[in-house]
This record gives structure tokens, C-alpha cells and sequence, in this order.
């Protein structure tokens, strides 16, 4: 199996993503393909001591796709960026996936262009578990998609589900929607009319829950515009970083504030997540991500690829739209 790494993302590129591969290829199960500028990634094998890795090639690419650079039109500006070089190895049967800690509109942007999204699906989403008080909790979706359809959110919750089960191992897991209250009668047209949709379906929806309901995991698979999840993440990340530091200053207690920082950053301290609802497997993470957290993204990246969450959100999203039409 060869896993395509973009070796140009992340906050610090090269320096955390070639510890990463050879990190991820350690166990000799995986190869990892490490796209970006030739001369950047060589040296930075070298100073690691593996300029000739078995399990490690470099494939070059040109240019970088910038956080402020326009996803929709980056493809056309820099077809040659990092980003785009791994996708494409991914459709050239290359390798099997690609993971990327670089702008997530662009990862999102290739990943759909390359592959093509299912039946039913406009486009990919993100999700993953963020609080760490609730490690199986999946909040889907974090930030991809702002503004969206009630059919497209439902959606959401049939590949938020797939993924809980194929990724986490949750063999029926609870589906709720985020609201400002866990009352029927509350929240917008959005959520009531995606509601509706997702009573109908055969998904195990429990209902509304409240933003104060999510450290305490009341739902395996939790699904909101990508507005909301965004902001949740944010702020989630903001206030833990706040309450660590705070935690350092008070009792200089070193490890409890790592683990303060890392129970409410989980993105940064495991990698990253799938994109959902592409036909293709495209691990998309943190970029501030250690490289630790990157090769577990690669490894996440794997354990998709080995059990095949593309087909497996394609049966069931057939079985939704079929329920809901």
C-alpha cells in the first residue's frame, strides 16, 4: 500500500512531515510517497539519516497552495502544487490515498476534482472526534461546507455514521443534531426540516442535543453546517489552549497542561480525519499537527483505505436517497 503525503503542508512543512512518513512506515506495512519540492524533502530525509528509504519516495511537485490562496481557483493557478500532485498519484492508481495538513479548502478542492463526489453529494465534508472527554463523539461537519440543503445535511449523518462504524468501530451509532435546544419546536428551518428527513430514514437518529451536551457523549455521530462545527472547533481549541496555560501558570504542572491541551485538541494531537462522500480516500489534518499526529493520520489513511469506507458510503448514501426520495 502507498500512502501520498503532502509534504508541503502543514504549519511547518518538510521539518514535521518527513519524521512523519518514516514514522508511519516503521512497522514496513506502507510505503509513503512524500510530495513537494525535491531539494526541501531530500534534505530533510537526509538530516533524518534516510536519504535512501525503501519505503519512502520523493515525487516532485511545484509551488505550495496557500491558506489565503481561493480554493476554487488555486487548481487552475498552481495545477502543480503539493496538494494536487497527491490526488493525482491517488487516480493514477499511484497510491491508494493521500493525506495533507495544508489548506483545507484546497484538500477539499482536489479531492473533488480528482475523484468526483457520490450520488447525492454536492460536496465532501469533514468531521472527527474534537472533545477529548468524548473521544467517540464524531461532529460532522467542521467547517467544509457553510451553507447547506436539509437533504445535504441528513446526508451528512448517513456518512457521518459509516464513518463512526468503519473508522471507530461503533456498531450502531446514535445520530443526533446539534441545536440551541434539544426541544423539537427549537432551531431554524434547517435543522426542523432536516429533522423530519432523518426520522424517516433508518439511521439510529436520537434527536436534538445542546452544544453543552457534546463533552458528555450523548451521541456517537453528531451533524451541524460546517458554520456552526467550525466555529465549535475553534473556540473548543481556543478555550483549551486558554485553560492550559492557565493550569502551567497556576501549578506548574507541565503534564497536566499537555493533557488539558490535548483532551480539547484532539485534530492536532491525532492528525486528522477522512473527507466524506468523495470516491476516493483523502485524510485531510491539522496543521499544526506534531509528527505524531501526522503519521497517525497515515495510519487513519490505511485503516480506511483496508476497510474500504468509499464503497462503504456508497451503499448506504444509495440506501438513504433511496429512503428519502
Amino acid at each position: 500500500m502507498v500512502v501520498a503525503l503532502d509534504a508541503m503542508g502543514g504549519d511547518y512543512g518538510p521539518k514535521v512531515m518527513v519524521p512523519a512518513a518514516l514514522e508511519a512506515v516503521s512497522n514496513g506495512d506502507l510505503a509513503v510517497a512524500l510530495v513537494g519540492d525535491v531539494e526541501a524533502v531530500s534534505g530533510a530525509l537526509k538530516e533524518n539519516g534516510a536519504s535512501n528509504h525503501p519505503l519512502v519516495q520523493v515525487v516532485p511537485s511545484e509551488g505550495v497552495v496557500e491558506e489565503t490562496d481561493n480554493p476554487a481557483q488555486v487548481f487552475r493557478t498552481k495545477p502543480r502544487a503539493s496538494i494536487f500532485v497527491c490526488s493525482g498519484l491517488v487516480k493514477m492508481g499511484k497510491a491508494q490515498g493521500f493525506v495533507s495538513m495544508g489548506s483545507t479548502g484546497a484538500s477539499i478542492a482536489a479531492a473533488t476534482v480528482t475523484f468526483g463526489t457520490m450520488d447525492g453529494v454536492s460536496r465532501g465534508t469533514l468531521g472527527g472526534p474534537i472533545i477529548g472527554y468524548a473521544p467517540n463523539t464524531v461532529i460532522i461537519d467542521l467547517g467544509a461546507n457553510i451553507d447547506i440543503r436539509p437533504q445535504q445535511l441528513a446526508g451528512f449523518g448517513t456518512l457521518g455514521s459509516v464513518m463512526a462504524r468503519v473508522v471507530y468501530g461503533q456498531k450502531d451509532p446514535r445520530l443526533a443534531l446539534l441545536n440551541v435546544g434539544s426541544e423539537e419546536t427549537k432551531g431554524n428551518e434547517l435543522v426542523k426540516e432536516t429533522a423530519e428527513l432523518l426520522k424517516r430514514s433508518k439511521l439510529n437518529f436520537v434527536g436534538m442535543i445542546e452544544p453543552y451536551d457534546l463533552p458528555l457523549g450523548k451521541a456517537e455521530v453528531v451533524i451541524c453546517d460546517g458554520f456552526v462545527g467550525n466555529i465549535v472547533l475553534k473556540l473548543t481549541e481556543g478555550l483549551g489552549e486558554r485553560i492550559a496555560d492557565h493550569v502551567r501558570e497556576k501549578s506548574g504542572d507541565d503534564a497536566l497542561a499537555d493533557e488539558v491541551r490535548s483532551m480539547t485538541n484532539r485534530l492536532a494531537t491525532f492528525g486528522g480525519g477522512p473527507l466524506l462522500g468523495v470516491n476516493g480516500i483523502a485524510v485531510v489534518g491539522h496543521g499544526a499537527a506534531a509528527a505524531s499526529g501526522v503519521a497517525t493520520a497515515i495510519g487513519t489513511a490505511k485503516h480506511v483505505i483496508e476497510n474500504d469506507l468509499v464503497g462503504a458510503q456508497q451503499k448506504e448514501l444509495a440506501a438513504f436517497l433511496a429512503e428519502s426520495a
